[in-house]
């Protein structure tokens, strides 16, 4: 039997809203949900997203109701909180990555807030990679999608090691130099790079993408693929297609039909140039009208013959930056159909609304040509619905050079969104067309579009993502070799600002059967001491305050312990507390004193912020049998308190979500830090690793998979390193 595919998206196939006390269910707009109806209909797969209500506007009565509903559609909701959707979507999403991903400025107000944003993007995906984890089993497939779940690929890998997991991207990627300007950048490629298969709408963005992770020496770069230390992703283009044969059969509907009369009633005697897209600033709506502007200016002859009608559709009306874009986009529209206009003609026909497929599709029949011209577009579906519904008639396509349909469009008139003149000139071109000409060119399209539909599209990627893995070679693991010591020596004694984090158990010390008898040695006391008078040198561990603090406590270092719950900046006294709330404890304390008591040489060690379950003394079968175990009783209890349950080097720690070295680690960093090298031994790592910029030298001691560029044998390497570096 086949595994199962999953699907995880920002939003679900099928939509509720609440109204007037009454929940109701629909169908999402949107092409994904069209290429994947034949996966999301099969019982063995689940189709994971947000069904488009907030958590606090239902119930938990209604919730359970929605979830009910859901699943007649195999959909499985993710709820989120108005906050949530505010600062994640709103805020990071599409504030932060959708602008600078289309190559378009940052407003002010998303930088300022960009710190809180990009924590509520951490925890949802987060949210989304817990409901896939409960919600499937080893060796199901996994396909994510789009910018809104870029870090979910890696998260699921740290779980699911083995199962197959694809990730697509449904906007442009943009050129390495820009993504830089990003700085989480070195975390969301991390993200991305858990999946097996990553793939675009087209090579370019395949090429971006494969220079961004260079920029930051991510693995070992070759021909769409990207080697890392335990495994190969394959990174490759899929060009998204629509439903073809849907939206010919279109064109022979009554109901089309009935529309497309009164389209032609409408505009009788004009010719039309219509624009259809979301009204964003990446679109190019401003510039279309202005544009347009332009032709009126330099064409006199046709005022009165042509008209443009214009269809915005609402888009994120919540956005400060997408309600000027209205205001200006109206005060154009405006200033065009006041100069030019008269009592029997109006210029621009501008509708500020969604429109009903069969309306659309009889307005794409009617239309003489499309006027697609956007900024920057990850590939722009409706450019191929016009031409899919030019049948029995004569519509050209403008088509922006930065369209990822332009990469296969190649008989539309491609034109420079950025210069006006060939816009205005494209315009001109498409209207005197010659018949046979235009006749020649859309059937050219329309070949290409017939065999390239989004069920193609979605086949070929499972079928690849089926076979990812299976041809998987050896990759080179960068071990601490003498070479890479001096370069990082080398490196250290070059910078004027160096940051170092390292781990205590297992990195500076080596692990013991009692944790109590790990104190520093003399030695290591004044190894650090000399460190630390030449970088900022932090200590980042599991350890108690205690433990920190009366063994390395005179040093003139920076202290965190519990693993972020608190810290102690150098020169101080005082520990900063992370606030959380414990009282999650006494809950989770039961089932981990239960299994320490069925394990012999097991134990509990109680800290302020967790509680760690010790297994190192234990033998081996009743360990492996009752960990197991322990896990699973402590799922549930880890949902209700929102708990990290995290196994470390023969420990499994339980605390709060968001207590992690990465989150410690992020609020010390200094970004104008010339050198930064950090040292670490377990997953609880791991979280440091994937948060540091790619440019730093990032060390796991001892074997398994790791995010870290380099691999220790043991803490005798490492104290070899630190006495080089001084």
């Amino acid at each position: 039997m086949n595994p199962s595919l999953i699907i995880v998206s920002n939003r679900l196939p099928v939509s509720v809203k609440k109204t007037d006390g009454v929940l109701e269910f629909f169908p999402s707009i949107g092409g994904l949900a069209t290429g994947l109806s034949s996966y999301a209909t099969d019982k063995r797969n689940k189709w994971i997203g947000w069904p488009g209500i907030a958590s606090e506007d239902v119930t938990e009565k209604e919730k359970q109701l929605i979830a009910t509903e859901l699943l007649k559609y195999n959909c499985y909701p993710v709820f989120l909180t108005h906050k949530q959707l505010e600062d994640f979507y709103n805020g990071y999403s599409n504030s932060i990555l959708w602008p600078l991903f289309h190559h378009t400025p940052i407003a002010s107000t998303a930088h300022k807030q960009q710190a809180a944003y990009w924590k509520a993007y951490r925890k949802v995906n987060a949210a989304f990679a817990d409901a896939v984890l409960a919600l499937s089993t080893k060796g199901n497939r996994i396909w994510v999608h789009d910018y809104q779940l870029l870090l979910l690929p890696a998260l699921l890998r740290q779980e699911r090691p083995n199962d197959k997991i694809g990730f697509f991207l449904h906007i442009p990627f943009p050129a390495a130099e820009v993504f830089s300007e990003l700085a989480e950048g070195p975390a969301l490629l991390a993200g991305m790079l858990g999946a097996d298969l990553v793939c675009f709408h087209t090579n370019g963005y395949v090429n971006n993408f494969l220079g961004a992770c260079q920029h930051y020496d991510i693995g070992i770069i070759g021909k769409k693929e990207i080697a890392l230390q335990q495994r190969v992703v394959r990174v490759t283009d899929f060009p998204m297609g629509i439903d073809y044969d849907r939206w010919v059969r279109a064109t022979k509907s009554r109901a089309v039909k009935a529309e497309l009369a009164k389209w032609k009633r409408k505009y009788r005697g004009q010719k039309v140039i219509l624009t259809v897209d979301r009204l964003d600033p990446t679109k190019g709506l401003v510039e279309r009208a202005a544009a347009y502007k332009e032709f009126l200016v330099q064409n006199p002859q046709l005022r009165g013959k042509v008209v443009m009608s214009m269809l915005a559709v609402p888009s994120r009306t919540d956005i400060d930056e997408y309600k000027r874009l209205r205001n200006r986009l109206e005060t154009l529209i405006e200033d065009v159909n006041a100069t030019f206009g008269n009592a029997y003609w109006k210029p621009i026909d501008y509708m500020y609304r969604s429109m009903p497929f069969e309306q659309l599709a009889a307005l794409y029949q009617r239309a003489d040509v499309a006027f697609i011209v956007p900024l920057r577009d990850g590939m722009n579906l409706v450019a191929k619905e016009f031409l899919a519904v030019q049948q029995n008639t004569s519509g050209i396509l403008v088509l922006s050079k930065t369209a990822g349909a332009a990469e296969e469009l190649k008989d539309a008139i491609v034109v420079d969104p950025t210069r006006r003149s060939t816009l205005v000139r494209g315009l001109g071109k498409a209207l005197a067309m010659p018949e046979q000409e235009l006749k020649d060119r859309v059937s050219n399209m329309q070949d290409l579009l017939s065999t390239s539909t989004i069920h193609v599209w979605a086949g070929t990627f499972v079928k690849s993502l089926k076979k990812s893995g299976q041809e998987l070679r050896t990759v080179r693991v960068r071990t601490l070799s003498p070479v890479h010591q001096r370069a990082i020596t080398a490196s250290f004694r070059a910078a004027d600002t160096r940051m170092i984090f390292l781990d205590y158990d297992g990195v500076l010390v080596p692990f013991s059967d009692n944790p109590a008898k790990c104190k520093p040695s003399k030695e290591l006391l004044t190894q650090l001491k000399k460190l630390a008078s030449l970088a900022n040198l932090t200590i980042v561990s599991g350890r108690s305050k205690a433990d920190l603090t009366e063994w390395l406590g005179d040093l003139p270092v920076t202290l965190i312990a519990e693993h972020g719950a608190f810290v102690r900046t150098a020169g101080k006294k005082r520990w900063q507390t992370t606030p959380t709330n414990l009282g999650w404890k006494q809950h989770a304390l039961r089932p981990l004193e239960k299994y320490a008591a069925l394990t012999p040489g097991a134990f509990v060690e109680e800290k302020e912020s967790a509680l760690v379950w010790h297994y190192r003394k234990a033998k081996t079968y009743y360990a492996q049998k009752y960990l197991v175990a322990l896990k699973r009783a402590l799922k549930p209890i880890a949902k209700t308190y929102n708990l990290s349950v995290q196994q470390g080097n023969m420990i499994l720690e339980v605390r709060p979500k968001g207590i992690d070295k990465g989150n410690a680690v992020l609020n010390l960093l200094n970004s104008n830090s010339e050198f930064i090298l950090a040292i670490g031994d377990d997953a609880t790592d791991e979280d440091m690793f994937a948060t540091l910029p790619a440019s730093a030298y990032t060390i796991k001691v001892g074997r398994g998979r790791t995010l870290a560029r380099y691999r220790a044998k043991n803490t005798n390497e490492v104290l070899a390193l630190i006495k080089k570096l001084h």
